[in-house]
């Protein structure tokens, strides 16, 4: 069965769409079949890809509104709503609609409303009820969350098995750690007893300045003792950054870069996580 990992932080600029789209590239040039879902209404992995959201009429929220009002024909909204990406990947996409879908959730929330009339199915794991009709097709399906609505970062992780925390390596970056970690242990002892961290990811990093090795040790120092933190930063690269509008992976980008190579060993760290 595939595994379902979800890269989250809420805080913005910290490189969660790069590493969700640069992690599944690297386990694609690993030999592993993998699905991105863009499970933030901006589309931001979407138009990573090359894709303009605003165009896409089969996104993650029919599949969510699917699943609350016709899981019976799920699998049939599944088929039509995955897109076949030119680098070789897989996609859920997403746009505006998705906030659409994250108020319905917030009405079940609400209302206590359960549309399915199953006490599994609430409101925080109708993403979680896709998933079975996934996981044995990819080997690995990796969920990019945004900044706000709640609900929809609470179903990715009430469907994953293990989330990211990316951290920007810059002075105070890691102070929303905490409130991820919170979040997370709540939707363990709520939702998803399996969810695990897979661990934090230092993102933005340069060598040279002190400040990146600073915030790197009071990282490791905070929560390496409970937590853990990937080997190897993501390197500072403008490539990084102009990936997404030539909608390629830094692997098709600028292959010989030093950000490239920060991937591939986060890459080889989920691999080893089973």
């Amino acid at each position: 069965m595939g595994k379902i990992v979800a890269i989250t932080n809420f805080k913005g600029g910290v490189g969660k769409t790069a590493t969700a789209l640069n992690l599944g590239a690297a386990l694609s040039d690993a030999g592993k079949k993998v699905l991105l879902i863009d499970n933030d209404p901006q589309g931001n992995l979407t138009a990573a890809l090359g894709y303009t959201p605003a165009e896409q009429k089969r996104t993650l929220a029919n599949l969510l509104l699917a699943a609350i009002d016709y899981p019976e024909d799920l699998e049939i909204h599944l088929e039509r709503g995955i897109l076949h990406t030119g680098s070789g990947l897989y996609l859920i996409p997403a746009n505006r609609r998705l906030a659409d879908a994250a108020a319905r959730l917030q009405v079940m929330q609400i209302s206590q409303y359960n549309a399915v009339g199953d006490a599994d199915r609430v409101c925080e794991k109708v993403m979680d009820s896709i998933m079975p009709f996934l996981r044995d097709a990819y080997d690995y399906i990796i969920i990019d969350c945004g900044l706000k609505h709640e609900l929809l970062t609470v179903n990715a992780l009430a469907a994953s098995d293990y989330c990211i925390i990316p951290v920007q390596s810059h002075f105070l970056a890691s102070e929303g750690v905490p409130d991820v970690l919170d979040l997370v242990r709540s939707v363990k002892e709520k939702f998803n007893p399996r969810l695990e961290v897979a661990g934090i990811l230092l993102t933005m990093y340069q060598t040279r300045p002190q400040l990146c090795r600073s915030v790197r040790e009071s990282v490791v120092d905070i929560y390496g003792g409970s937590y853990h933190v990937f080997e190897r930063p993501i390197e500072y690269s403008i490539k990084v950054a102009e990936c997404p509008a030539a909608g390629q992976s830094i692997f098709e980008y600028a292959p010989k870069n030093a950000a490239a190579e920060s991937y591939r060993s986060l890459a080889r760290e989920v691999l080893r996580l089973g």
